[in-house]
């Protein structure tokens, strides 16, 4: 395996000087025009008996849709693969890999009201984590004891079932070079525990904010919702065959998105050698992956007869 140090050239140039200067006003202005509303919106959700919030989800939405307006460098080329808010009853989990910084604005662009569950040390962070709280995002513990763990699952599942969609970031952290990296396997069994349908999304924007960094290099980001999977269509495998299964169609995806760019825009950042590199090895671990996984499982998510 290559070092990272050897990887990566970091020259920051005066374009990106720019993309910076653009995108972190835009978004620090959004944020504080959406945290000086809070009180209001907090006001009208309590007065329509929005206990989840949806209307905080929902104003995030469109602040973040002007934050797109007024980044004017950015670029979004997103594949909704036809998916609409789920209906009421209708339990969702966005399974997302985590690319960079950028993809907790990204994901909002996702259907229905989003939710994510996200540490509790994450919460701390000025202005970002007040506006966790204030949106009715689930806060996971550090430690909590059995009946906190039953707790937690409850108010999940009440959440899933008033249509609330939960975004999750099953790596639990940023990719360190853009591959999708080894999945916890918890997101999966509170969807097993909960009977949620499961839609994986994938992102191409670990470009924009590398982890660790500051600048932003890449104004193009790219995605792809892909199909549902029904907890019917799963529910007599294991949670853990599932998740090896759903990486591994993740991961397909992601490279399938990577070639289609590689050939319209010759100046994509992978297009150089260290990341076809890393590009290469994602393709032979893949291989390596199918070999392990439940073939009969990989080729029903896949659609294959």
């Amino acid at each position: 395996m290559v070092k990272k140090e050897k990887l990566f050239n970091d020259k920051v140039l005066f374009k990106h000087y720019i993309f910076s200067i653009i995108g972190y006003t835009s978004f620090i202005f959004v944020n504080l025009i959406l945290f000086i509303l809070s009180p209001i919106i907090l006001l009208i959700s309590f007065i329509f008996f929005d206990r989840d919030r949806i209307l905080f989800s929902y104003a995030i939405k469109f602040f973040y849709y002007v934050f797109y307006y007024l980044n004017i460098p950015q670029r979004h080329y997103f594949d909704f693969n036809g998916m609409k808010s789920p209906k009421k009853g209708q339990r969702r989990i966005y399974v997302i890999n985590h690319a960079s910084i950028f993809d907790v604005i990204f994901m909002s662009i996702l259907p229905g009201a989003i939710k994510s569950i996200m540490k509790e040390s994450y919460t701390k962070l000025p202005l970002i984590g007040w506006l966790s709280i204030l949106s009715g995002n689930i806060i996971l513990k550090e430690d909590f004891g059995t009946g906190e763990h039953f707790d937690f699952y409850e108010r999940v599942k009440e959440k899933l079932e008033r249509g609330v969609c939960l975004a999750i970031y099953p790596e639990g952290t940023r990719s360190k070079d853009g591959k999708i990296g080894k999945f916890y396997e918890g997101t999966f069994k509170l969807a097993f525990d909960t009977e949620a349908n499961l839609v994986p999304v994938v992102f191409d924007s670990w470009n924009i904010i590398r982890p660790g960094a500051f600048w932003i290099r890449d104004v193009k980001t790219a995605g792809r919702i892909l199909n549902k999977i029904r907890y019917e269509d799963i529910k007599d495998y294991s949670y853990k065959e599932v998740a090896k299964v759903i990486r591994t169609i993740m991961i397909e995806a992601l490279l399938e998105i990577r070639d289609k760019r590689r050939e319209n825009d010759k100046k994509y950042y992978r297009n150089d050698s260290q990341f076809l590199k890393i590009d290469l090895e994602m393709r032979e671990e893949l291989e390596d992956f199918k070999k392990k996984i439940n073939t009969e499982l990989y080729n029903k998510l896949r659609g294959i007869k």
